[in-house]
């Protein structure tokens, strides 16, 4: 079977998912959430943490690195309120984000990896003979390989069916006017 750019990137996809992958951005949410909560008055952290009173303080949000974590602060014109975290806290955050990076640029790594073997072979026989470990990644056959393609019929019966082209009365009413 010839393969295409659809079936690599989905060879490629289905390698990828079964890389494990920590999920940095909740425990950056977090850490940051716990950090600001710490350097709160004791009064605002309490109704914060107390689902009947949270609805009724002021909210704001703050980015850590490009993770934005929505905590107790108030707006003023162009600046936020915001209690300053403690260094401690801060180096965990930025130890989070630093193995965050480091992650995704591995990950990223290792797609474009497989990817360009995958791009180096025009057959499915010659890729799994190159990755005989990936193979359970390539679709067994042709026929299974049209199978998780979406099916395409009556294509221009419904555009025509939702009033395609616009402006313009379709061909079968056009015949019947004249």
């Amino acid at each position: 079977m010839k393969l295409t750019n659809v079936i690599r990137s989905s060879f490629v996809r289905a390698a990828m998912q079964d890389v494990p992958k920590v999920e940095y951005e909740e425990k950056i949410r977090a850490a940051a959430e716990k950090a600001v909560l710490a350097a709160l008055p004791n009064a605002i952290r309490e109704a914060w943490l107390n689902d009947a009173t949270k609805p009724y303080i002021e909210s704001t949000h703050r980015s850590f690195g490009d993770v934005t974590v929505y905590v107790p602060g108030k707006h003023r014109y162009g600046s936020t309120a915001l209690p300053s975290i403690s260094a401690t806290h801060q180096a965990e955050i930025d130890e989070l984000l630093k193995a965050r990076d480091k992650q995704n640029r591995t990950r990223l790594n290792l797609e474009k990896k497989l990817h360009s073997a995958a791009a180096s072979v025009t057959t499915r026989k010659a890729l799994a003979e190159m990755l005989p470990e990936f193979q359970k990644y390539l679709p067994a056959d042709a026929a299974a390989a049209c199978k998780t393609l979406p099916a395409v019929q009556n294509i221009v019966a419904d555009f025509t069916k939702a009033g395609w082209p616009k402006g313009k009365t379709p061909a079968k009413k056009q015949a019947v006017a004249a």
